[in-house]
């Protein structure tokens, strides 16, 4: 009787445990997500520009490292897209959180135009958003994983080292 007892209140405790652990969370691992997406957000606006790394012009891999690094990972550098997407510590996920980063498998095409998505990177901020360097508007921009983006095959990773 006293061990069945035992078991019970033992399964009991790892449940509670279980249900009272913090999930994992989204980019960088050991930062907030809203930390994160306060961070990406605070870069629209800035103009786009090939190589750029500063709030006086950005491309997207620069994006992704100067928020990342803002947020506190500090053993992150700076990486191409090609070059992110084969970094071990960028772990995809079928499950996206808010400041993980966006990827797309192919390019996109709009209205005519061919957008070199395969060699793009954002930083998703939850409810079907992402924050970017858009070739479209020239800027840091939000959008939509819709339309283009939807058909281009996104898929997302999270920054896994600290």
């Amino acid at each position: 009787m006293k061990t069945k007892r035992q078991k019970v209140l033992a399964v009991l405790l790892i449940a509670i445990l279980i249900a009272t652990m913090p999930l994992g969370a989204a980019a960088p691992t050991g930062t907030s997500e809203a930390a994160t997406v306060k961070a990406a957000q605070s870069w629209i606006g800035v103009k786009a520009e090939y190589k750029g790394n500063d709030r006086s012009g950005i491309d997207c891999s620069h994006l992704v490292y100067q928020v990342y690094k803002q947020v506190g990972a500090k053993s992150i550098v700076f990486q191409t897209v090609a070059n992110m997407k084969k970094n071990k510590y960028y772990v995809t996920t079928t499950s996206p959180r808010p400041g993980d980063v966006i990827f797309w498998k192919k390019n996109g095409i709009k209205n005519g135009k061919t957008y070199s998505l395969a060699n793009h990177v954002g930083i998703y901020i939850g409810n079907g958003k992402f924050v970017h360097e858009s070739d479209e508007v020239k800027k840091v921009a939000t959008d939509s994983v819709n339309g283009m983006y939807k058909d281009a095959g996104p898929y997302y990773a999270k920054w896994s080292h600290k």
